[in-house]
C-alpha cells in the first residue's frame, strides 16, 4: 500500500466502542440508584448476576477500543504539530479514562459474583456498589482531560472543523460539572442523576459519533508510511 488508512479503523474502533457501551447499559438499565435500600440492591444484585457479568465483559470491550479511538486522534493530530503536547495529553486521558472504567466494570462483575457467590456477605452489597457508582460519576473528570486537549489540539492545528473545537471543550465543562455531583446533591444534580448520567453520557457519546465519522470518512491527514534512507556516504 502506498498510503496508509489506519485511522479509519480508529474511527470505526470509536463507533464500535459506543455501540457496546450502549448495549452494556441497556442491560443495566435496571439497576437501582445508590439511594436505593440495602435490601433492593441486594436483590438486584441476586436476580441479576448473570446480566451484571456479561454487561461487565461488554464494557472492558468497550473500553478496549476507545483508547484505540483516543490513540488515533492523538495520531491525527500529532502529525500536523509534532513539537505540541497535546496530543500527548491527549492520549494519557484516555489512557486514565479506559483505566478507570476498566477497573470500574471488574469490580462490578467481582462484586456481583463474589456476593451472591457467598450469601453471607450480600448483606454488605451496598457498599461496593455505591461505590462503583461515585467512581463511574468521579471518571468524568478524568473523561474531560481527553476532551480538553481535543479542543486545544483542533484549534492549534486546523485539522478539523473549529466547531468541533468548541463542542470538544463544551462537553468538557459538561463532565465536570457531572463530576462534581459527588459533593452532594439531590434530584438531577445527584450522583447517577440526569446531569451525571443521561446529560454527560449523551454528549459524550454524540462527541465520539461525530469524531469518529470525522475518522471514518477520512477528514484528516492520510498517514503516509515513512521510508528508511539508504545508508550511503555523506
Amino acid at each position: 500500500m502506498s498510503e496508509g488508512h489506519e485511522m479509519r479503523w480508529g474511527g470505526l474502533a470509536g463507533l464500535a466502542s459506543l455501540v457496546l457501551a450502549v448495549v452494556a447499559g441497556t442491560l443495566l438499565r435496571g439497576a437501582p440508584r445508590i439511594t436505593a435500600s440495602s435490601d433492593t440492591i441486594a436483590l438486584y444484585l441476586t436476580n441479576s448476576r448473570d446480566v451484571i457479568m456479561a454487561a461487565a465483559v461488554l464494557y472492558a470491550a468497550a473500553v478496549a477500543l476507545f483508547v484505540w479511538f483516543g490513540a488515533t486522534l492523538a495520531t491525527a493530530f500529532r502529525l500536523p504539530d509534532p513539537n505540541s503536547d497535546a496530543p500527548a495529553v491527549m492520549l494519557a486521558g484516555f489512557v486514565l479514562t479506559g483505566t478507570i472504567g476498566f477497573l470500574g466494570a471488574s469490580i462490578l462483575g467481582g462484586a456481583a459474583y463474589a456476593l451472591t457467590a457467598h450469601p453471607m456477605l450480600i448483606g454488605l452489597a451496598s457498599a461496593p456498589y455505591s461505590a462503583v457508582a461515585v467512581v463511574t460519576t468521579l471518571a468524568g473528570m478524568a473523561v474531560a482531560l481527553p476532551l480538553a486537549a481535543c479542543a486545544a489540539a483542533i484549534a492549534r492545528t486546523g485539522v478539523l472543523p473549529q466547531w468541533a473545537a468548541w463542542f470538544s471543550g463544551f462537553v468538557a465543562v459538561i463532565r465536570i460539572l457531572g463530576a462534581l455531583t459527588v459533593l452532594g446533591g439531590a434530584g438531577a444534580i445527584a450522583p447517577g442523576g440526569v446531569l451525571a448520567t443521561y446529560l454527560s453520557g449523551g454528549l459524550t457519546a454524540l462527541w465520539i459519533v461525530v469524531l469518529s465519522g470525522l475518522l471514518v470518512r477520512e477528514h484528516l491527514p492520510v498517514i503516509q508510511p515513512q521510508r528508511r534512507r539508504t545508508p550511503g556516504p555523506a
